[in-house]
C-alpha cells in the first residue's frame, strides 16, 4: 500500500512540472482551498484509491452504481446508516464482520486517516454535513 501510495504522489508530482501557473480568473467566486484544506482532499483522493484496490471487488466505493457482490453494502449507504467516528474506530480495532465473505483488515492509522477522509466526500455527497 505504501508503494502504491509512493506512487501516485510521484504521478500527481510530475503532472505538475512544467505547467505554467494559472492565474484565478476575476469571475471566480470560490476561493482555492487553504492548505488544511488541500491536504484533506488529497487524504480523500488516496483513501479512494485504497478502497478501489482493496474494497472496490465486492463494494460499490463511488456515490454510484451497484456492488459487484450483492451481500456487500455500498459505501455510500455505509456512511448514511454509520458516523464516521463509528466507522473510524470500527478499522482502528480491526475491520472484523460476521460476513463469512469479509476477510477481517487491520489499518494503519494514516490509511484510517485517508478512508475517512474519503468517507466524508460520499457523506457529503449524500446531502450530510
Amino acid at each position: 500500500m505504501r508503494a502504491l501510495s509512493t506512487i501516485m504522489v510521484c504521478l500527481a508530482a510530475t503532472g505538475c512540472i512544467g505547467q505554467p501557473s494559472a492565474e484565478p480568473s476575476p469571475s471566480r467566486s470560490t476561493p482555492p482551498p487553504s492548505l488544511a484544506e488541500a491536504m484533506t482532499l488529497e487524504a480523500a483522493a488516496r483513501g479512494r484509491a485504497m478502497a478501489l484496490v482493496g474494497c472496490a471487488s465486492c463494494h460499490a466505493v463511488d456515490r454510484n452504481g451497484a456492488s459487484p457482490l450483492a451481500a456487500a453494502p455500498p459505501f455510500r449507504d455505509v456512511v448514511r446508516r454509520r458516523s464516521i467516528d463509528e466507522l473510524e474506530t470500527a478499522m482502528s480495532q480491526g475491520l472484523v464482520t460476521t460476513h463469512p465473505a469479509m476477510p477481517p483488515y487491520v489499518f494503519r492509522a494514516s490509511e484510517i486517516d485517508d478512508l475517512t477522509a474519503y468517507f466524508e466526500t460520499l457523506r457529503d455527497e449524500q446531502g450530510r454535513p
